[in-house]
């Protein structure tokens, strides 16, 4: 009797190969290198409290970026707004309402870019124009490096320039 149960459990839970490739999950593959420009960007731009021109998909796709690299691509906020490339601030607006607002210029030499990521998104930050892309760039925990101490605003989806008066 005792061997008739270890019997039936054994047999009751043990499961079939086939049903467990259904519960698998394969990783999903990496970003492709070269990533298109989003169909669907409007982002909203000011220029000292009055609306200007937003920057859209055809503006982006117009404007040869500042800076590439295999995995991105970045324009000058000044390429795409020209008001933008006076003394004042960039203020970046995001799509939940973080907003971060950068000198430009620096005492440093930063400038503002909207960034390309290769996952397909529109971000604002800082960058060095001597090194846009530092080495450290993604890989700031795995090799203990310090990282990008930078902020940046993801899914930006408003600009707001302010030029300095004289």
């Amino acid at each position: 009797m005792v061997r008739l149960g270890a019997v039936l459990v054994l047999a009751l839970g043990c499961s079939r190969a086939s049903s467990e490739g259904e519960a698998k999950q394969w990783p999903e593959p990496p970003p492709q290198r070269d990533v298109p420009i989003p169909a669907n960007v409007e982002i909203a731009v000011t220029i000292d409290g009055a609306p200007g021109a937003a920057i859209t998909t055809g503006t982006l796709r117009g404007a040869k970026p500042d800076f590439v690299d295999e995995e991105r691509k970045a324009w000058r906020v000044g390429t795409l707004v020209g008001d933008a490339r006076a003394p004042g601030t960039v203020e970046a607006v995001s799509s939940d309402g973080l907003a971060i607002r950068y000198p430009h210029p620096t005492a440093d030499g930063l400038e503002p870019v909207l960034y390309l990521t290769r996952r397909g998104e529109l971000s604002v930050g800082m960058v060095d124009p001597k090194d846009p892309f530092p080495r450290y760039h993604g890989q700031g925990g795995r090799l203990h490096r310090p990282g990008d101490s930078k902020p940046r605003v993801p899914s930006v989806a408003k600009l707001h320039i302010t030029r300095t008066r004289p």
